[in-house]
């Protein structure tokens, strides 16, 4: 078999894995908001757990999702196969003791100052106010759990660029669990119950640190505490992470710009922003996050061999997928998203009012779904052959169109503004990126089937659309139990899914041709 069909089949049996773990911590993540919906609402305590939640889980997107691993895998890679395993293993145990010495000063600082951290995150809450003083003791709480996160993110790309890809991507159900656990359990019985759900979100991310510490001693790799040095290759990695802070993480930026605006405006506009954006991370996690993660090991690996045109095919590849899911789950969003609102969160203090709010936001950050997942597949590609420069260029350029939609946007449409800002922000990035990309690859990686089978797939998806907006809108959500609420929401989808597929089919899609090679005939051609 050749390397580039090898490449791809490892890349959808990957992805498969980390999307299927994906999807349990998804569901556990809905299970988790559902509570907190109950339990908080759309109050002030709500928003200032998730202004709170907001400032260490930042540090997350970025070092997690974002610049650690886009730096540290492609050098990882680049050193074991290169200079061998007690090479890597020195390299990692540096950057893990430097890692976790920098998030620990940084924690303490944030502690210290978190009044002042609070003005600048949430510039509209007064500084006298309930809201203010409850974000400030939350924030104090919650940020250890940014020290566990970041260092567990450390480990993940280690066993990624093993090939190893469950254990990371199941890590994140451990958090889940423990904020459900210590939300029913524990805050209830504590005079600020919303300092029982921190105390669940420090815990899920030792959870996840420690979890992954088996597999990567099974390897020998597991990074210890040293004196650390800045060597070469570590210099190698922190050269890198800066532009990738927003070079790959530009959209979770926008986010915090949102949630600055959003305090201005009426109680409530955080936590909608917040539901929209947690129900359109559902499929970006399952498939973007998975694609992306499992690509970028594939990508260097091609890169560190000099294998310049299977790394175009795998881009293109991975592209041409991205069109395959992105487009059906955007348009499926957007059709579903006052039902999906009503049925996963419509109960308890989150009434009707707040359901038709968030549901306004999924719209409108669901416009950029697919875009979102092209930025990471592209922003690894340029992170595999080590050029920053281009991402950090597109990033700081869309931040500025995103800062100025947002002022333009948020005055007469108030929260779905912000989230309709944010997603043609990204359209931007990624449009920056694919041209640069073409610019310097050439543009074999857009030739053949790329462009036909992209629209291919949005057009089985416009059809989709139809078929689940028709149902959708026949049914009235809010007079259902929630059992019905469910029942209902799973036929929809299911029948939406039977659509896309069934016109997919007809239209010679060959992204269902290739799930069906490798799923049920266990190949790729």
């Amino acid at each position: 078999m050749q390397k580039g069909v090898s490449d791809r089949k490892q890349l959808i049996r990957d992805t498969g894995v980390i999307g299927a773990s994906t999807v349990v911590s998804r569901v556990l993540g809905l299970l988790r908001d559902a509570v907190l919906a109950a339990m908080l609402g759309a109050t002030f305590r709500a928003d200032a757990f998730f202004v709170a939640f907001r400032i260490p889980n930042l540090a997350r997107q970025l070092l997690g999702e974002g610049a650690l691993a886009a730096s540290f895998v492609p050098v990882y890679t680049d050193i074991f196969r290169k200079k061998g395993e007690e090479a890597a293993k020195e390299f990692s145990d540096h950057l893990f003791s430097l890692l976790i010495l920098f998030l620990t000063v940084l924690s303490l600082g944030g502690i210290i100052f978190a009044p002042q951290v609070v003005r600048v995150i949430a510039l509209g809450f007064d500084p006298g106010s309930e809201v203010f003083a409850a974000t400030v003791v939350l924030t104090r709480w919650m940020l250890p759990y940014m020290i566990f996160v970041c260092a567990a993110a450390l480990g993940m790309g280690i066993l990624n660029s093993r090939g190893h890809f469950l254990i990371p991507a199941i890590a994140p159900a451990l958090l889940n669990l423990s904020i459900i656990f210590f939300a029913l359990l524990v805050a209830p019985s504590l005079p600020m119950p919303a300092v029982g759900i921190a105390w669940g979100v420090v815990v899920g991310g030792l959870l996840q640190l420690l979890v992954q510490y088996p597999p990567m001693r099974r390897f020998g790799a597991a990074p210890r505490l040293r004196i650390p040095r800045l060597i070469p290759d570590v210099k190698r990695v922190g050269l890198m992470m800066g532009p990738a802070i927003l070079g790959v993480t530009i959209y979770q930026l926008n986010i915090l710009v949102d949630t600055i605006l959003a305090s201005f405006l009426p109680t409530g506009s955080i936590t909608y922003l917040w539901y929209g954006n947690r129900m359109m991370q559902f499929p970006l996690g399952v498939f973007g996050i998975a694609l992306a993660t499992a690509a970028l090991p594939t990508m260097s690996r091609q890169v560190s061999e000099g294998r310049d045109e299977d790394f175009r095919k795998t881009v293109s590849f991975s592209l041409g997928m991205t069109a395959f899911i992105g487009f059906p789950a955007a348009l499926g969003l957007i059709a579903m998203r006052e039902p999906v609102m009503a049925a996963l969160f419509g109960r308890g203090a989150f009434g009707a009012v707040d359901v038709a709010g968030s549901g306004e936001a999924l719209l409108f950050y669901s416009i950029g779904l697919p875009f979102f997942i092209g930025i990471k597949i592209l922003g690894r590609a340029f992170f595999a052959r080590e050029n920053t420069r281009i991402p950090f260029t597109a990033a700081g350029l869309a931040f500025l169109v995103n800062a100025l939609l947002d002022v333009i946007l948020m005055g007469p449409m108030g929260h779905s503004g912000l989230a309709l800002a944010t997603s043609l922000a990204s359209v931007f990035n990624f449009l920056f990126l694919a041209v640069s990309f073409t610019r310097r690859e050439g543009s074999g990686w857009i030739e053949g089937d790329f462009l036909p089978e992209s629209f291919r797939s949005l057009g089985a998806a416009v059809v989709m659309f139809v078929a689940a907006w028709a149902a959708a809108g026949s049914i009235d959500w809010m007079e259902l139990s929630t059992l019905g609420r469910l029942g209902g929401l799973c036929g929809c989808v299911a029948a939406g899914i039977g659509v896309y597929f069934l016109t997919a089919l007809v239209l010679g899609s060959k992204g269902l041709k290739t799930l069906k090679n490798k799923y049920i005939h266990g190949r790729i051609r």
